[in-house]
C-alpha cells in the first residue's frame, strides 16, 4: 500500500519551501521576463530583436504538447464557462477534454477515477510551474519559456502512486511530446518506474524535480534513467542549498525566486527544483520545434525525437561546477539559444553565418549582463560574457548556410 502520507509531506514540504520569507504576489501588470527565462536566453529565440514582442514566424515551442503532472491550474467557473488564468488561457490544450483532467485513486474500489476538464488548483503550485513554460505573451504577467507550447494538466488529487502511474500512461495516449513533473518521494514504485520507461519508449520525455532537501539521493522518479532529473540554481549561477544532488543528476536551471503565474490571476516568486524543473522542459519543447540538425537527428529531413533531442540538450549546457559532468550540476545549466541556431553562429537569424553576426559580437565584446553594451544574443554559449569563446563558434562556421 503506498505511503500517501509521505508523499503528501512531500509536496507540503516543497510548497513550504518554494513559499519562502522572500515570496511576493503580484497583480497584473504590464509583462515582463522572468530572471530564469533570461538567464537561459529563450527570449533570444523568440524575442530576437529584444522589442518584448514576439517575432513574427518565432520558434516558440510552437504547438508542441507538454503534459504537466502536478497540483492542477488556476481557473474558476464564470457564466461563460470556464475562466482560466488569462497569462496561460491560450496555450491550455482545451480540445483535448478541456485542456486536462483530475485523477483520483480510489482505495475502495482499487481504481482510478479519471474526471476530465476538472482541474482546478487550490494550492499554485501547478500553476506556477505551467506558466514558467508557456505563459503567453500578452502585455501581462510573465511569458514562459516556450510560449506557443500547449498545456495539458493532469491534477493529482491524493499525490497516490497510482495517480502518478496513470497520469504518466494518460500522456502517451493523448500523444504528448513532454511530461513535467514535481512529485518527488523517496520510494520506488514499480508502477510508476513501468509507466515512466513505457513513456519513453513511446518517444516521450520526462522531467522531474530533483528534490529540495539538500540531500545526496535524487527523488523518484527523476532518479529513473528514462526521466530527466533537474536540480536548481540561483541567479549566481550557484547550486541551490536545499537542491538534491547525486548520480542521475542531468541538469539545473534557475529555480530561486522565479516569478510566474499564481492563483485568482496573480503572480508569485517561489523557488525550488519544482520551479527549475519547467524551464528545461521548455528548452526542450523549443529543440523539438526547431529544424533538423544533421549532426544529431541523422539528417536534415528527419524530425527531432526524445533521445535527439536530450542529447543537443546536453550538448550546449553551460559547464558549471567541476569540469565535465557532477553530482551538483549535473551536464550544467540548460542553454535554449545556441541548440535552436541553425546553422550554429546565425545570431540574427537569418539563415547564414557572415560578417553581420561579427559585428553583433565585435559590438557587444567584452560585455556582461549590466554592462551597457550587453547584447544577449552574441553570448551564444551562455557564459554571461561576449568573448572569444562566442567569437571562435561564429569563425568555425563562417560561410556556413542554412541547407
Amino acid at each position: 500500500m503506498f505511503k500517501e502520507s509521505r508523499l503528501l509531506l512531500c509536496l507540503l514540504i516543497i510548497a513550504l519551501l518554494a513559499a519562502g520569507a522572500n515570496s511576493q504576489i503580484y497583480v497584473r501588470a504590464s509583462e515582463t521576463r522572468s530572471w530564469g527565462v533570461e538567464r537561459i536566453h529563450a527570449h533570444c529565440l523568440w524575442d530576437n530583436n529584444d522589442d518584448k514582442i514576439l517575432d513574427n514566424g518565432a520558434n516558440a515551442g510552437n504547438g508542441t504538447l507538454i503534459v504537466v503532472i502536478d497540483t492542477g491550474l488556476d481557473y474558476y467557473i464564470g457564466q461563460s464557462g470556464k475562466v482560466i488564468h488569462p497569462d496561460l488561457a491560450d496555450n491550455v490544450a482545451r480540445n483535448i477534454t478541456d485542456g486536462g483532467a483530475k485523477f483520483y485513486w480510489d482505495p475502495f474500489a482499487q481504481l482510478i477515477e479519471i474526471t476530465p476538464g476538472s482541474y482546478e488548483d487550490i494550492y499554485g503550485h501547478g500553476t506556477h510551474v505551467a506558466g514558467i513554460l508557456a505563459a503567453v505573451d500578452n502585455d501581462i504577467g510573465v511569458i514562459g519559456v516556450a510560449p506557443k507550447a500547449y498545456i495539458y494538466v493532469m491534477k493529482l488529487a491524493t499525490r497516490h502512486h497510482m495517480e502518478v502511474a496513470a497520469a504518466i500512461n494518460n500522456a502517451v495516449s493523448i500523444g504528448a511530446r513532454i511530461i513535467v513533473t514535481s512529485i518527488t518521494t523517496y520510494y520506488n514504485y514499480a508502477e510508476v518506474e513501468t509507466a515512466c520507461n513505457s513513456a519513453f519508449a513511446h518517444g516521450l520525455l520526462l522531467f522531474a524535480s530533483a528534490g529540495n532537501d539538500n540531500n545526496s539521493t535524487i527523488c523518484y522518479p527523476a532518479k529513473y534513467s528514462s526521466v530527466i532529473a533537474v536540480g536548481a540554481i540561483n541567479k549566481n549561477d550557484q547550486r541551490w542549498a536545499y537542491s538534491n544532488f547525486g548520480s542521475e543528476l542531468e541538469f539545473v536551471a534557475p529555480g530561486v525566486d522565479v516569478n510566474s503565474t499564481y492563483l485568482d490571476e496573480s503572480y508569485m516568486e517561489l523557488s525550488g527544483t519544482s520551479m527549475a524543473c519547467p524551464h528545461v522542459a521548455g528548452a526542450a519543447a523549443l529543440i523539438w520545434r526547431s529544424k533538423s540538425d544533421p549532426d544529431y537527428t541523422g539528417g536534415v529531413n528527419n524530425t527531432w525525437n526524445n533521445t535527439s533531442v536530450r542529447a543537443k540538450l546536453r550538448d550546449w549546457a553551460l559547464d558549471l561546477g567541476d569540469s565535465g559532468w557532477d553530482m551538483y550540476y549535473g551536464y550544467g545549466l540548460i542553454n535554449c539559444w545556441a541548440p535552436n541556431q541553425r546553422p550554429l553562429g546565425d545570431i540574427n537569424n537569418d539563415l547564414k553565418v557572415d560578417g553581420r553576426d561579427v559585428s553583433i559580437v565585435q559590438r557587444a565584446y567584452d560585455s556582461y549582463p549590466g554592462h551597457p553594451l550587453w547584447d544577449a544574443t552574441a553570448d551564444i554559449n551562455i557564459d554571461n560574457k561576449v568573448d572569444g569563446r562566442d567569437h571562435a563558434i561564429i569563425q568555425k562556421n563562417f560561410g556556413k548556410v542554412d541547407p
